[in-house]
């Protein structure tokens, strides 16, 4: 009975060491439609130390499947978590070939990227699939 209080008591206080309330970022995620209307399902998880999302599938606005030379490309990576809770990295357009510096939460079943290049900085908001 000592033995089971010790070790809940334990886990009470070395368990609040890491953000209690951080949502789980792996799984995958359906991007907002690109200016060209494509939308790309990415699957988040771990690479090495930090976090990639990886291109699975693409497609059009009313939910086909469509060719893109994006699958199979890496779309952020190098995403470490911060004190914070966000994590920092770096992101590739799906649709382009523009990298920018990025930061994202999940917040439910909902990653808000922010994605900057140099001074100008925009959201997006992605959706959890699975």
């Amino acid at each position: 009975m000592i033995m089971k209080k010790c070790i809940l008591i334990s886990a009470l206080i070395f368990g609040t060491s890491a953000p209690v309330f951080a949502d789980v970022v792996e799984g995958v995620w359906k991007s907002a439609p690109d200016i060209n209307g494509l939308v790309v399902h990415v699957r988040a998880k771990q690479c090495g130390p930090a976090l990639c999302g990886i291109v699975e599938r693409a497609k059009d606005l009313r939910g086909y499947d469509r060719k893109s030379t994006a699958v199979g490309k890496r779309v952020f990576w190098d995403m470490v978590q911060q004190p914070d809770g966000t994590y920092a990295g770096n992101l590739l357009e799906p649709s382009g070939s523009k990298r920018k510096q990025a930061t994202l939460l999940v917040e439910g079943n909902a990653m808000h990227l922010v994605k900057c290049a140099g001074t100008d900085c925009d959201e997006v908001t992605w959706t959890r699939l699975r």
